[in-house]
């Protein structure tokens, strides 16, 4: 797993934020997608999720397309066997994603070189923390939790929580990994302590917490032992 190609520090993240769209507005996000996509967006039984769905599919194309010699709508999508992305046939230009949305906001990371896995939480209240913790979190995770003031405690679950979805989406087996395997540093800079058998140590993957606005968390897990250069971008 050791990574030479300069290239692999590059990943750009896009944050673009799927409400406050009009009806002709998603209309035309709905014009770029495929058939498979058009389909899964009917079955939401909400409006608010169909609509999400289909803006930031939309916007996914959107992205991709900056990337790729072709129009949104001719990018060729497919999904791994627990739901990682992948552009179908692009051996030319490696183009490498993943995409995570919460509430309104959508974020995408491409990397032009390695496998990439992003996540972006919204703070919930509604959550049932003491449930999550004992089945998600390593019991150093735990621990250190519990010796957080109650204002602490929201940004750090959601913090780690983020760092966990991440891993496991870079990977792309989602949650078919035990999470609570996927253990991080609860002090200092980010970074992986250790990692579920069969997917490199912590000296395999970099790890970066994401500055965002307030109210959420967000991180980046990429393929290789460095500080990943991001660019934060929007359409």
């Amino acid at each position: 797993m050791k990574i030479d190609s300069p290239r692999a520090a590059a990943v750009d993240l896009w944050l673009e934020p799927l409400d406050a769209v009009n009806a002709s507005d998603v209309r035309a996000y709905e014009a770029l997608l495929d058939s498979v996509e058009r389909a899964k967006a009917k079955r939401f039984r909400r409006e608010l999720d169909r609509r999400r769905y289909v803006v930031s599919h939309g916007k996914l194309r959107l992205i991709l397309a900056t990337y790729l010699p072709l129009p949104p709508e001719a990018i060729d999508l497919a999904a791994q066997t627990y739901g990682k992305p992948y552009i179908v046939g692009d051996e030319t230009h490696g183009i490498k994603f993943n995409l995570a949305h919460s509430g309104d906001q959508l974020l995408v990371g491409v990397s032009q070189a390695q496998e990439v896995g992003v996540d972006i939480e919204v703070w919930n209240d509604a959550v049932d923390y003491e449930a999550v913790l004992s089945l998600c979190f390593a019991a150093a995770e735990r621990g250190f939790w519990r010796t957080l003031t109650a204002a602490e405690k929201q940004a750090f679950f959601f913090r780690l929580w983020a760092r966990k979805e991440s891993f496991i989406k870079a990977v792309g087996l989602g949650f078919g990994l035990d999470v609570a395997e996927v253990v991080s540093a609860t002090r200092g800079p980010s970074r992986f302590l250790s990692l579920p058998a069969g997917h490199g140590g912590p000296e395999c993957w970099s790890l970066l917490d994401l500055e965002l606005a307030g109210g959420l968390s967000g991180a980046l897990t990429v393929l290789g032992q460095y500080q990943p250069t991001v660019t934060y971008k929007r359409l």
